[in-house]
């Protein structure tokens, strides 16, 4: 029993920082340039499913059949594998395409448009970070289990000092004998 209480302890707070570190790193660039994306579309199937969450890493160079996350003409951030280096004479650009798309994108990226290369890709949980975005979400996902950690952490103490008193009390009914 105690196991599974450590084990639960453990859960929660596992769940608790993992759900913080993806929404900052969602947010912004920690430890030299990570960040968290949740993939939104099927363009990348069958590598990386819609739903998934990617987390990419600033590189000094990349190369042709790497994946990276870039910010598109639009200011949309995008997830796509680079088919083509291009040298231009104001700098480098890749040509990138979806897997899943039959024709590479229309808009050559510039390096400076890359925020970095993809090194982990987890399935489904980017549905989660979508949920946390939202009141009911983080709600439930951040303050819930935050809440549950307090509450479990105040039973404990709660009884390890009636243990205390209990302990007390009874040292006080035996030196009430001898």
């Amino acid at each position: 029993m105690k196991l599974i209480k450590i084990l639960f302890q453990f859960l929660i707070f596992f769940i608790l920082i993992l759900s913080v570190f993806i929404l900052i790193t969602s947010k912004t660039a920690v430890f030299g340039g990570l960040r968290s994306f949740v993939v939104v579309s099927g363009s990348m199937q069958p590598e990386i499913y819609k739903g998934s969450i990617v987390f990419s890493f600033k590189q000094p160079a990349y190369q042709p059949g790497n994946i990276i996350s870039f910010t598109n003409i639009g200011g949309q951030v995008v997830t796509h594998r680079i088919i083509d280096k291009i040298g231009e004479p104001q700098g480098i650009s890749y040509q990138v395409k979806g897997d899943a798309n039959n024709t590479p994108d229309g808009d050559p990226v510039e390096e400076k448009s890359i925020i970095g290369r993809v090194f982990l890709v987890i399935p489904l949980l980017g549905s989660v970070v979508q949920l946390l975005k939202t009141p009911a979400g983080f709600i439930g996902l951040i303050i819930g289990p935050s809440a549950l950690f307090i509450v479990w952490e105040l039973y404990l103490i709660k009884k390890e000092l009636e243990k205390e008193i209990e302990q007390k009390l009874l040292n006080k009914y035996k030196a009430s004998f001898s």
